[in-house]
């Protein structure tokens, strides 16, 4: 079942990449209320595993990955496997990629 699209063209690999790793160390830490926190998230940190990503935080990267990508992510989709780490994501999410 692919993904639905939601409108605006998919980025390329590697800027949706940096897109993703922008958004974990810079915009995240501003949504949680901690503007000052400087993260140092890169393709491969574990995002669950070092505490960055929590059950809150998780639907903020869905819903970027949603925007960023133009292609809504089926909740079926939505597992550990796929929100891993920015590899994953990207592996999962990224341009020309469709999870199964």
């Amino acid at each position: 079942m692919p993904a639905s699209h939601l409108g605006s063209a998919p980025p390329a690999a590697a800027t949706f990449k940096a897109g993703l790793v922008h958004f974990l160390n810079e915009v995240l830490p501003r949504i949680r209320g901690n503007p000052r926190e400087r993260l140092d998230v890169d393709g491969t940190t574990p995002l669950f595993e070092s505490g960055l990503i929590d059950s809150l935080a998780i639907v903020h990267l869905i819903a970027f990955v949603e925007r960023t990508t133009g292609r809504m992510i089926p909740p079926r989709l939505v597992v550990m496997k796929h929100f891993r780490c920015v590899d994953a994501i990207c592996g999962a999410f990224g341009p020309g990629e469709q999870a199964d």
